[in-house]
């Protein structure tokens, strides 16, 4: 008899940045993890093999999941596309629940309880990065500030005041340079993870969407996609 016969199983996907990871969920206990490995185009080819894997560990099969979550970005083009397409797979063959889930909630939602606002970033390439604020309300849980933004590096830099918490993925090459600007938080939260995936789920003011809604959130188009733009623009 397989234990999803009682409880509600959710399975959390992140494949937004290199280190990708599932997990699953019965909505009570922790979330149980298992990494994808360190690189993203090998998400792949490997994210239905190790989540066959974790099922198995479980005793559950495919049919116990009631619910897909899936990190929709901002992040990797790539990873953000592996993701959101095996998400969309998974709950319609399923016929279970799907919630998008925002890349950088997740990574505000594994701060740690004395921290009560956090501001994420991510690496948006030629200089620039994602940038999204964050607060902690009475209930404890995360809500962002406004909405992600696009900000020149030097400048986000400069705008800082020493008392800000950071965390987020755009760590990873700029630590170094905002080190001594801001309070970082701790590295091995920087990276969002499937278990904050799965726990962010279960809150209700997350909607559920349908498969054919659901969309990655790349927020700018990929350098490929720009060049190809302003080429097309060109005098022939």
């Amino acid at each position: 008899m397989s234990l999803g016969q009682f409880l509600m199983w959710t399975l959390g996907l992140e494949t937004s940045t290199r280190r990708g990871s599932v997990a699953v969920w019965d909505g009570q206990s922790a979330p149980l993890e298992c990494s994808l490995g360190a690189h993203s185009q090998k998400h792949a080819t490997t994210i239905f093999q190790v989540l066959d894997e974790l099922l198995k560990s479980q005793n559950l099969k495919p049919s116990d999941i009631g619910r897909i979550a899936v990190s929709v970005g901002p992040g990797s083009f790539t990873g953000l596309r592996i993701g959101v397409v095996a998400a969309k797979t998974l709950a319609y063959s399923l016929n279970c629940e799907l919630k998008a889930i925002d890349t950088f909630l997740a990574v505000a939602h594994q701060s740690p309880a004395e921290v009560g606002a956090v501001t994420v970033i991510g690496d948006a390439q030629r200089g620039d990065l994602f940038v999204g604020d964050f607060v902690r309300n009475e209930t404890a849980n995360w809500f962002p500030v406004g909405t992600i933004r696009t900000e020149p590096a030097d400048l986000f830099e400069k705008s800082l005041t020493g008392d800000q918490f950071l965390s987020g993925p755009g760590l990873a090459r700029y630590s170094a340079q905002l080190d001594t600007r801001a309070n970082l938080l701790d590295s091995s939260l920087h990276n969002p993870s499937a278990k904050a995936v799965c726990e962010l789920s279960g809150r209700e003011e997350i909607p559920l969407i349908d498969c054919w809604s659901l969309q990655p959130l790349y927020l700018r188009k990929s350098s490929a996609e720009e060049k190809w733009n302003q080429k097309q623009s060109e005098p022939v």
